[in-house]
């Protein structure tokens, strides 16, 4: 196995726990994980630099917010809050 397809092995497994994660606290329509769904939140503003997230939480209450935050820090997610996308920062970026 190549160190690319090591890689691609890994993201698809930790990609696998997030979304089942998310999927206990939220809607299944609030989480978004396929590659047509993600591509759209893999930039801001700032297109030069790209990054698809492994999953997108789309709380509907202060509550689902919290459990989103909470499933997160569980598995050692980090979380990139993100408004309508049109910064030119980076900022909305994931990591």
């Amino acid at each position: 196995m190549t160190s690319d397809q090591h890689a691609a092995l890994q993201r698809a497994q930790r990609q696998s726990q997030v979304v089942a994660a998310l999927k206990a606290v939220l809607p299944a329509h609030a989480v978004l994980y396929t590659p047509e769904d993600t591509t759209p939140y893999e930039c801001d503003g700032l297109t030069a630099y790209r990054q698809r997230p492994l999953a997108v939480a789309l709380p509907e209450t202060e509550a689902q917010v919290q459990a989103v935050l909470k499933a997160c820090h569980a598995l050692e997610i980090p979380v990139v809050a993100r408004g309508a996308g049109t910064g030119l920062s980076g900022g909305a970026m994931p990591h």
